[in-house]
């Protein structure tokens, strides 16, 4: 069996999930505590940020190719105790599964790194800066019902006829490089616009509906029947992906662009909104498009007990027999942002609001920052549409000319994950299953710009400008 309470088979469990999962993977991961932190990070993720502090910062900043790293899981749903008996135990018990409901489960997992960062204070006067940068993205999300978990551990558990639309699931997941040029300035003293204009490489993109499905028990022969109906369009072949197609190729090309701005209202709060990511890809003419009607599908246990596994084969194949060879267009996960900040001495709290665009979910985000010199440690609280309460910490150092920050946005629920895995048997902890990392790392070098009025070295003046003068007047003519 795929999900047996022996040691799962792990290979054959990816290929569920490919299949009737679709790789789920959301966006969770956006490092909130990095909001108005005038990072690096900070001021490509929120183009009208300033990454400088004129008259100490060096003219260029740059992450020397060490990524800026980020994971962000969860698993929420009341699927959660076999769940965690998966994940820490290498079992699965899918008896213990409230069915016949249609309740949801919600994986989530996402990730985005930055590669490459190299800044530019191009002026002092209006505060100019302009970079360019290299990113990791991956996007998505997905739902499954109890009975999914369920039918691959044991097809018994179903015990009635005729159950429809047990095993409809919706997800998407998609990733890709992000080429980027940032630029900002100050239009006044108060008011601030910049914008990020993105290359898309698209990587792998999977989307899979199921919008019909049923299950018909036949004790008396001790066999069933499972069919189901939907849509599945992925960029490559599951049983196919080739470490080749990780890298930049610009067979499967978008366009991306993100605008922001930022005011500072005079009793000292901080405004800030972003239009995020709005682009799409276009994926070739050799991507797949699945429209699948498996019909019945009938595995007889009498003669053999790996249903389960006789199951995940025949959905292989009968959806892998419908696919055509087709371009298609996906929007990449866009967000408007609104944040609200003021600083309290020390203390600067920031208030996000994060909703996405096209696929549905949100945010709701409260940063709270306190300075220590140069070190500056973070306490968050995050509340998304799944329903989940995250709570993240961070330390930083913080310099005109160095940053190093590592963090998690999930900062219970990883320490709950490492914790559960120190265990030799349950029981776990309750609630939801989360985990969260991220680090990151800056340096500027270079000149340091300054006002005029502060200038250590004042343009124009010559070190010796008198032997300048003569030399000009008795040097070789052309």
């Amino acid at each position: 069996m795929i999900f047996s309470r022996n040691k799962i088979d792990l290979q054959k469990l990816s290929l569920v999930l490919f299949l009737f999962f679709g790789l789920a993977k959301i966006s969770y991961a956006q490092q909130y505590s990095l909001y108005n932190s005038r990072t690096l990070y900070d001021s490509f993720e929120n183009p009208s940020q300033r990454a400088y502090q004129v008259d100490t910062s060096r003219r260029f900043a740059f992450n020397f190719l060490i990524p800026t790293i980020s994971l962000n899981g969860t698993f929420s749903g009341p699927a959660e105790p076999a769940f965690k008996s998966l994940i820490y135990d290498g079992v699965f018990n899918g008896r213990d599964i409230t069915l016949g409901e249609n309740r949801m489960n919600t994986i989530n997992l996402s990730s985005n790194n930055y590669i490459a960062m190299l800044r530019v204070l191009k002026s002092v006067k209006k505060y100019k800066e302009m970079g360019i940068s290299w990113q990791i993205r991956n996007d998505g999300r997905v739902r499954v019902t109890n009975e999914v978990f369920a039918i691959f551990d044991d097809y018994r558990v179903f015990n009635a006829n005729n159950l429809s639309n047990l095993f409809n699931v919706n997800g998407y997941n998609q990733s890709y490089h992000q080429f980027s040029f940032a630029y900002r300035q100050n239009y006044t003293k108060r008011f601030s616009l910049g914008a990020k204009f993105s290359l898309l490489s698209g990587i792998s993109y999977t989307a899979l509906k199921v919008d019909k499905s049923e299950i018909n028990m036949n004790e008396a022969n001790d066999e069933f029947d499972v069919s189901v109906r939907g849509k599945l369009r992925s960029s490559f072949k599951f049983d196919d992906f080739k470490r080749e197609m990780l890298k930049p190729n610009f067979k499967n090309v978008g366009l991306s662009i993100t605008a922001g701005a930022s005011y500072h209202l005079r009793d000292g709060w901080t405004i800030l909104g972003n239009l995020k990511d709005i682009g799409f890809i276009r994926w070739n003419k050799e991507a797949y498009e699945y429209d699948f009607d498996t019909g019945k599908i009938i595995i007889d246990n009498a003669s053999n007990n790996n249903a389960d596994e006789r199951l995940a084969d025949s959905l292989d194949t009968q959806i892998s027999a419908k696919s055509v060879n087709k371009s298609y267009v996906s929007m990449v996960n866009g967000k408007a942002e609104l944040m609200l900040s003021k600083e309290f001495g020390n203390y600067k709290p920031n208030l996000i609001l994060s909703k996405t665009i096209y696929y549905g979910g949100g945010d709701l985000v409260l940063v709270n920052n306190y300075h220590i010199k140069n070190h500056v440690l973070t306490a968050s609280a995050a509340y998304n549409t799944t329903g989940i309460v995250q709570i993240g910490g961070q330390y930083m150092i913080k310099t005109p000319n160095v940053e190093f920050y590592m963090g998690s946005d999930q900062l219970l629920k990883s320490y709950e994950m490492i914790r559960n895995y120190s265990k030799t048997a349950s029981p776990y902890t309750s609630g939801y299953t989360g985990v969260s990392f991220y680090l990151g790392f800056g340096l500027k070098f270079g000149s340091i710009l300054e006002h005029q009025a502060n200038a250590t070295n004042i343009s124009g003046f010559r070190k010796n400008p008198i032997g300048k003068f003569i030399k000009g007047l008795v040097g070789k003519k052309d």
